[in-house]
């Protein structure tokens, strides 16, 4: 099964791609802190698979010792780690980082939108896991690793197989958001982010919109003026389960990735997501549809609270 939902699938399929690995094993990812993930590191580099990390160096909110503990967590297991290059962590007068969720071996990758901690594999998130051996997606994902690794631009072919942010993602994700009938859309930030709002907006009653209770308060105007819109909105209690998802399902194409739908996210960080179709669509479609029922009712309310602010869309 290609598809792996948490918290409870665990740390399993990351586990599994690592185990199955032969010569090498590249992991891209925001984090790393799982024991499970870094033992199975750990046991991969010791029959002689080459493993290499790339991490990013200044994660929000994660103080400089705790990224240096991480960092000699991950040296321990006998790993080559990089941290990610500067033009993802340092553009101009703003921040952006390495936010993608990967991991891949010769001939099998896992992406998704879980970082590789406790949190996220198996514990307390929402969060989506795909697992594939597809030989383009493969390919595509280790060139982009490749490229970050020795601080190359990721290659062109890379972008017309994954959603690779930055680059192409936006316009992606706006044509699956914009396809035809009902779309659900699942994300732990909003935005700002003009393109994707008003393509959500679009959509107007046929677009469901689900995001965690703690959004922060431009979050929340960027609700009111979706709502405005006839979109349907709701917010998932941050307990049981915490989403930290990000998905957006219509009738013929899902995405499923480490995007977020904001600015900086689509056009500064290294995010990297897949389109998905098939039968994968049915399984995203009904853990959408769980999560949207226990959310309960509707934040209209945001919009009385946020109408000053729509003046400016």
């Amino acid at each position: 099964m290609p598809l792996h939902i948490e918290p409870h699938a665990g740390p399993d399929p990351i586990i599994q791609v690592i185990r199955s690995a032969h010569r090498e094993v590249s992991v891209g990812v925001y984090y790393l802190t799982d024991r499970p993930v870094l033992n199975a590191l750990r046991a991969a580099h010791a029959r002689g698979v080459d493993v290499r990390v790339i991490i990013e160096g200044k994660p929000y909110g994660m103080k400089p010792w705790q990224v240096a503990k991480e960092a000699r967590a991950i040296r321990e297991t006998g790993a080559t780690l990089h941290y990610a290059p500067y033009r993802f962590t340092s553009h101009g007068d703003h921040y952006a980082f390495l936010h993608e969720k990967m991991l891949c071996n010769g001939h099998e990758c896992s992406v998704g939108t879980a970082n590789f901690d406790w949190s996220a594999l198996g514990h307390k998130n929402r969060e989506y896991l795909y697992v594939t051996k597809k030989p383009t997606v493969v390919q595509a994902a280790n060139a982009v690793f490749n490229a970050d690794w020795y601080n190359q631009r990721a290659p062109a072919d890379a972008h017309r197989v994954l959603v690779l942010s930055p680059g192409t993602s936006a316009a992606q994700l706006i044509a699956v958001i914009s396809q035809p009938g009902p779309v659900s859309i699942e994300s732990e930030e909003l935005g700002p982010y003009a393109p994707i709002l008003d393509a959500i907006a679009a959509k107007g009653h046929l677009a469901r919109v689900l995001l965690p209770a703690s959004i922060n308060g431009e979050d929340k105007r960027d609700v009111a003026f979706l709502e405005s819109r006839g979109v349907q909105v709701r917010l998932l209690p941050v307990k049981p389960i915490y989403l930290h998802g990000k998905i957006c399902v219509g009738g013929r194409e899902a995405f499923l990735g480490s995007e977020n739908l904001s600015q900086t996210s689509l056009e500064s960080n290294r995010e990297l997501g897949l389109l998905l179709n098939g039968s994968d669509i049915a399984k995203l479609q009904a853990q959408f549809d769980q999560d949207w029922k226990r959310a309960g009712g509707g934040v209209g309310r945001l919009v009385a609270k946020a109408k000053g602010w729509l003046s400016r869309f």
